[in-house]
């Protein structure tokens, strides 16, 4: 029977989808709740610019709609998948009403607004994406209640307010996204206890307050990444703990104190950002030892002291940057052994001594920067060799004598500084 035309289209909504309470008993389970929370779903959108929703309708199983997933005994919604779709609006309560989900996908869309607290009430969740929408306001402390979690991404959204303490309950999760939002507070000590933790983000917000030691107990983890922040403190020495890590970004935040010789424990560590501290001290040894480090970024910080020697054990190095501190001696020649490396940032310290004639053997080099030292001597004519070289910095220095006529075999180049010396002679053709 048709329904009567004067009854709203707002007014039906609620006619046939009556809003619970989080705190309300909840509906049986039931096919019907689960069609009746999608089409709620569908209808709080407010654009779907490629019509990607067109089988939405009730004519139709919603088992075989775009995104949805069923269970194949019961029917039931077991995954919502709408990723990439362009679909604007909020994120409608109703979701919270599929008892059975058990992936929640929505990211990269433009859902906005917050939320909803109702999505703590599936218990059977396991997955929640809502990275690179635009959702706002706090994370709902309900989430705690999906004690199933095992990955929770809302990255790249504009969530406000402090990381709820609660989370260090989901005793299953296993990655946690939440950079790129607007979140303050400090980093609460309970995600320590999240024994099962193998990623954990959260760069890119407004955190303060000091790295707890607590997470030098999650000894599952592979990335670590706290960059973008306004962290103080030291770096805890109980990161050495977490053998597993092979990501460690602690970069533009104002850490201080010296760098923990721990690290040097991290031995599948790939890649460790510092830069863009406050760092004092000298560059431990210790660092020799993370044979898979790839990327190794100290600069902008105040370290001070010679470059360890220990470092040409870095055999899969890519780049070594440090670059903007105090560091004094000379270059080591054993950097030449370097044969991975494409960057070496060595600019704008108190270096002295003469360029190494070692460094023309890094023939996959790119960017190379040794401006802004004390260097003296001559420039090596074996930097000719670096034939993939587009970048090279050597102004700002006490070089003399002639410009290397072998330079001009770098057929890369497209930047070469080679101002503020005593060079003489005539540039070469």
């Amino acid at each position: 029977m048709a329904l009567p035309l004067l009854v709203s289209p707002l007014l039906l909504l609620f006619l046939l989808f009556p809003m619970t309470s989080s705190h309300s008993s909840s509906p049986p389970p039931s096919y019907d709740s689960d069609l009746q929370a999608l089409l709620a779903f569908k209808h709080s959108l407010s654009l779907d610019p490629y019509n990607s929703l067109h089988d939405w309708s009730p004519r139709h199983s919603f088992c075989n709609w775009t995104g949805i997933v069923c269970s194949s005994r019961h029917q039931r919604v077991l995954s919502l998948n709408l990723t990439g779709m362009s679909l604007l609006g909020p994120i409608s309560p109703f979701l919270g009403n599929l008892s059975f989900l058990r992936v929640l996908a929505l990211w990269n869309n433009s859902f906005q607004g917050p939320i909803p607290h109702q999505l703590g009430r599936l218990s059977r969740l396991r997955i929640l994406r809502l990275s690179l929408n635009q959702l706002q306001g706090p994370i709902p402390t309900t989430l705690t209640s999906c004690r199933s979690l095992q990955v929770l991404k809302l990255s790249y959204n504009f969530l406000s307010s402090t990381i709820p303490s609660q989370l260090g309950l989901l005793s299953q999760l296993e990655i946690l996204y939440l950079g790129k939002n607007q979140l303050t507070g400090t980093i609460p000590p309970s995600l320590g206890n999240l024994s099962s933790l193998t990623e954990l983000v959260l760069e890119n917000n407004t955190l303060h307050g000091s790295i707890p030691i607590e997470l030098g107990m999650l000894t599952q983890l592979k990335q670590l990444l706290l960059g973008g922040n306004n962290l103080t403190g030291t770096i805890p020495p109980s990161l050495g703990n977490l053998s597993s890590l092979t990501v460690l970004v602690l970069e533009n935040n104002t850490l201080h104190g010296s760098i923990p010789i721990e690290l040097g424990m991290l031995t599948q560590l790939k890649i460790l950002y510092l830069w863009g501290n406050n760092l004092t001290g000298t560059i431990p040894p210790s660092l020799g030892n993370l044979s898979s480090l790839t990327e190794l970024a100290l600069g902008k910080n105040t370290l001070h002291g010679s470059i360890p020697i220990e470092l040409d054990m870095l055999t899969q190095l890519k780049m070594l940057h440090f670059w903007g501190n105090d560091l004094t001696g000379t270059i080591p020649p054993s950097l030449g052994n370097l044969s991975s490396l494409t960057i070496l940032s060595l600019g704008n310290n108190k270096l002295y001594g003469s360029i190494p004639i070692e460094l023309g053997m890094l023939t996959q080099l790119k960017k190379l920067y040794l401006s802004q030292n004390n260097l003296i001597g001559r420039i090596p004519p074996s930097l000719g060799n670096l034939s993939s070289l587009i970048e090279l910095y050597l102004d700002n220095n006490k070089l003399y004598g002639d410009i290397p006529i072998e330079l001009g075999m770098l057929s890369q180049l497209r930047k070469l500084y080679l101002g503020y010396n005593s060079l003489t002679g005539v540039i070469p053709f």
